[in-house]
This record gives C-alpha cells, sequence and structure tokens, in this order.
C-alpha cells in the first residue's frame, strides 16, 4: 500500500507541474491578450488556478483515505484540470486537443482495463457536452471532429493493448522471482543440510573441522583469543536403554538449546557426534571461556524434563585454549584428553588442559 501511495503521490506532482506550466503560460498571455488586465487575470488566471488546487488538494485527502477507488478519483480530477485548462486557453484549443488524451493515457499506469474503459467515456462525454455546450468547440468542422475522435478511439484501443501487454509482461517477472526466491530458498536448504544439524540447529561433524581449520589458520598469521570446549553427556546408553530413544532424543535436543542460548554471536557451536558437542570460542579469554561453559553445565545438570522429571543429566567437558606452537589436531587432541580425564575423574564437570 506504501508504494502505491508514493505512485498516487507521482501522479499528483506532474499534474502540479501541469498546473504550473499552464499558469506560466497563461501569464505570458496577459501581455498579448486584448482583455483588460484586471479581467484576464481573474478569468484566465485566478479563477481557474484556484479551481485547480481545490481539485489536487482533494485528489491528495482521498489518496490518504484507502479509498479502493483513488484510480477512479485521479481520472476524474484529471480529466477536470483538462477540462479546466482547455477552457482557459481557448483560443488555441486545437493546440489543447491533445489534453483531451491524459486521463486514458494515466489509467495506464494502474494496469486496469475496466479503469481504461472508464477514463474513455468520461473524456468522450466531457468532449461531446464541451462540443455542445462550448461556443469554441462548435466551430470543429466534421472532419476536424472525426480525426480528434478517430485519435481519441486509437488511444483508447492503444492503451487497452499496453495494459494488456504490461500485465503479461509483469505476470511473466512475478513468475520469474518466484521461481528465482524458490530456487534460492531450496539452495539454502541444501546449503543447510549440509552444515547443520537439523536434530539440533547446531552445526554438523563436517563443517566443524571446517571452521576450525580456518580459524587455526587465522590464527598463527594474526594471533587471536581461540579456545575449544569438547562435551560429552554422560551415561547417555543409560538414559536410552531406561527411558527410551525418544526421551534421548529429547535430551539431546535440550542440551543444544542449553548451549546455544549461553553462547554469544562469536562463538560456533557443533554436534560432534551422537551425544558429544563441540564450542570454539574466539575473542575470549580462557577464563570467561570456563564461566560459559560451567553455565552449560549447570543448566543442564538443573535441567527438569517433563517426561522423566526424576532423570538428573550431566555432561562432562574438556577445554583447551589454542597457543602459537599448536596445529589443529593439537588443539583438538589436547581438548579430548581433558575431556577424557573428566570422565575418568567422576564425570559432570571440566578439566583444562595442562
Amino acid at each position: 500500500m506504501h508504494s502505491k501511495k508514493n505512485w498516487y503521490s507521482h501522479i499528483i506532482a506532474y499534474l502540479w507541474i501541469a498546473i504550473g506550466v499552464s499558469s506560466l503560460v497563461t501569464l505570458i498571455n496577459l501581455f498579448f491578450s486584448s482583455l483588460a488586465p484586471q479581467i484576464f487575470l481573474l478569468e484566465r488566471f485566478l479563477l481557474p488556478f484556484i479551481l485547480e488546487i481545490i481539485i489536487l488538494l482533494i485528489l491528495k485527502v482521498l489518496i490518504r483515505s484507502n479509498a479502493v477507488a483513488i484510480p477512479y478519483y485521479i481520472v476524474i480530477g484529471t480529466q477536470a484540470i483538462v477540462t479546466i485548462l482547455f477552457m482557459v486557453h481557448y483560443p488555441v484549443f486545437y493546440v489543447m486537443l491533445p489534453l483531451f488524451l491524459m486521463p486514458v493515457l494515466i489509467s495506464i499506469f494502474f494496469l486496469n482495463l475496466r479503469l481504461i474503459d472508464f477514463a474513455f467515456c468520461l473524456t468522450l462525454i466531457v468532449f461531446i457536452g464541451m462540443r455542445l455546450l462550448f461556443f469554441p468547440l462548435s466551430v470543429m468542422s466534421v472532419i476536424e471532429l472525426t480525426t480528434f475522435l478517430a485519435i481519441l478511439v486509437s488511444a483508447y484501443f492503444l492503451s487497452r493493448e499496453l495494459t494488456k501487454r504490461f500485465s503479461v509482461v509483469y505476470s511473466d517477472m512475478v513468475i520469474s522471482v518466484e521461481k528465482e526466491k524458490e530456487l534460492l530458498y531450496r539452495n539454502i536448504y541444501m546449503e543447510k543440510l549440509t552444515k547443520m544439524d537439523l536434530a539440533t540447529n547446531l552445526y554438523n561433524h563436517k563443517t566443524f573441522h571446517e571452521y576450525l581449520d580456518e580459524l587455526v589458520t587465522q590464527c598463527r598469521k594474526q594471533p587471536f583469543n581461540l579456545s575449544l570446549g569438547l562435551m560429552d553427556l554422560d551415561l547417555f546408553k543409560g538414559i536410552n536403554d531406561r527411558q527410551g530413544h525418544g526421551n534421548g532424543d529429547m535430551v539431546i535436543s535440550t542440551a543444544a538449546a542449553i548451549i546455544l542460548d549461553n553462547l554469544e554471536a562469536n562463538d560456533f557451536a557443533a554436534r560432534y557426534g551422537g551425544e558429544e558437542f563441540a564450542v570454539i570460542f574466539t575473542e575470549k579469554s580462557p577464563e570467561a571461556c570456563l564461566e560459559i561453559l560451567e553455565k552449560i553445565r549447570l543448566d543442564l545438570e538443573t535441567a527438569v524434563f517433563d517426561t522423566m522429571p526424576d532423570e538428573v543429566v550431566t555432561m562432562s567437558i574438556g577445554f583447551t585454549p589454542f597457543t602459537p606452537v599448536m596445529s589443529k589436531t593439537d588443539l583438538f587432541e589436547a581438548a579430548d584428553i581433558s575431556l577424557y580425564t573428566a570422565k575418568k575423574n567422576g564425570r559432570n564437570q571440566i578439566q583444562c588442559a595442562s
């Protein structure tokens, strides 16, 4: 709707320009008119100008009303302004005759065949009415009259054909855009399938190693804080055996959600294996990383599961910060050894690489 309002406003702006140009021409003609200046200014400039301003102000109010019939109001307003301009500049009405095509031409922009029909009928009625009631037009010969009507009818049929063509082009463009969007969404989904673990919304094993490789390479070139935490749910097989695999899946998804809730934008979390998770920290001190890991461990330990309220789920965590002498393999193995130590020392704890 906002874009429609902008388009309506553009049309009103064009009408303002038409009125401005007409008013300027009228003032110039003041110096060449045989009428008294006061009469000329009143009849040819001031009165028509006021009427045109009123019409445009009414149109602006109608546009703000969001009425469905706004395009029809614009066509009617345009026809009224054309009629006023024609009556003001009647001494050169042959030059002004093309103005009668404006309502039909403006209706093209709305891509509405009914509106074009309405604009054509309105223009035809106004022109015939002026031909009968407005004296300057009565001097038109039959040839001149039929020629103009032929031009008007031709403009009408051309407007209809242009509208049909534009509608087809627009429809084809919409279909093309929709297909492109569908392809984009499909590509995004396929990329997500290759990078994400859909059960937990964490990155998968492959993406974890690709990202860790890249970070280690960058850290060697330009050092920054880089740390790795490996997590493993304690005695998870027992949970599956006692509570069933459905509850086991719920435990994994809950652990993943807790991990994501505690991480920040620069952190990277992955589901490394069945009940194993990995977190890569960047731009954080080891102490800050350990605080986050401890919060994750405590949140999981205190989590209550609706379908197994008596079950306490814990995790063991191995942690190591990166040092310049390390390779990616060294970093991962140090965290993995720390995880093994946490398991060996009683589980549900964090162990740091020495």
